[in-house]
């Protein structure tokens, strides 16, 4: 098992909300929150495709934010957490090894929202680190987008501790940033759409490598987690 012991901090966190049943079950980027000299603020994203896209197929509000034009400044973090176990509970460390946290990982309470997820059964809300300004080096533990989707690989081709491929695909007619992910030459999906751009970037100057390291979920809707490392070219040329 492959364990991350630090988290770089990130400034901005994306609030995802995925349609539901009967619907697309896309996920749309609809708000975000902010950490501006240590303190959270959270605002929704209107003016964008996702949000109008997202409000065609029935999104309405975050409960506790119901004003879609305000911004919201108090009480944002801790209304998050509440979406994830609390760090006194006396399980925290095996929700800490389920996400590949090492139980000493220095991790601010903002990062581990983005690093989970923060999702919960029924809401189909989730939130998501997009790496911004995140530099090598680096390690990471994202869930593979679009597996269900993939007929060229099943489920039984994939096991833990196979190495992945990430490669750019500008030739995407939906995102000509999208990074696909590959074993064994096959494509198994993609880089979420929200962090597509951070690799984008690492692919373009840095080494990324990675694993899959955990697999789970249902029949119908296997989750595939992988875990990764972004290395500097420089440090690797250095050290061979």
């Amino acid at each position: 098992m492959n364990l991350i012991r630090h988290i770089h901090q990130p400034s901005r966190l994306l609030l995802v909300w995925q349609s539901p049943e009967g619907k697309s079950r896309k996920r749309f980027v609809i708000g975000e929150i902010c950490l501006i000299n240590g303190n959270c603020v959270f605002r929704y994203l209107p003016n964008t495709d996702d949000f109008t896209n997202a409000c065609a197929e029935g999104f309405m509000c975050y409960p506790a934010f119901r004003k879609l034009n305000q911004e919201y400044s108090e009480n944002i973090l801790e209304t998050f957490l509440r979406r994830i176990p609390p760090r006194r509970r006396g399980d925290f460390n095996k929700y800490l090894e389920q996400w590949r946290l090492a139980p000493d990982a220095v991790i601010s309470d903002f990062a581990l929202l983005g690093h989970t997820g923060a999702k919960l059964p029924n809401d189909g809300f989730s939130l998501i680190n997009p790496f911004d300004g995140v530099s090598a080096p680096h390690e990471f533990y994202i869930e593979v987008a679009g597996f269900r989707y993939q007929k060229a690989i099943s489920l039984e081709d994939i096991s833990v501790g196979m190495p992945v491929v990430f490669a750019v695909e500008p030739e995407n007619e939906y995102d000509h940033q999208a990074v696909r992910i590959e074993v064994t030459g096959r494509k198994i999906g993609y880089v979420n759409k929200v962090q597509s751009p951070a690799f984008v970037r690492w692919l373009d100057s840095d080494i990324v490598a990675g694993v899959i390291e955990r697999i789970n979920g249902t029949e119908d809707r296997p989750l595939i987690y992988i875990y990764g490392r972004v290395s500097s070219k420089l440090t690797n040329r250095i050290a061979a």
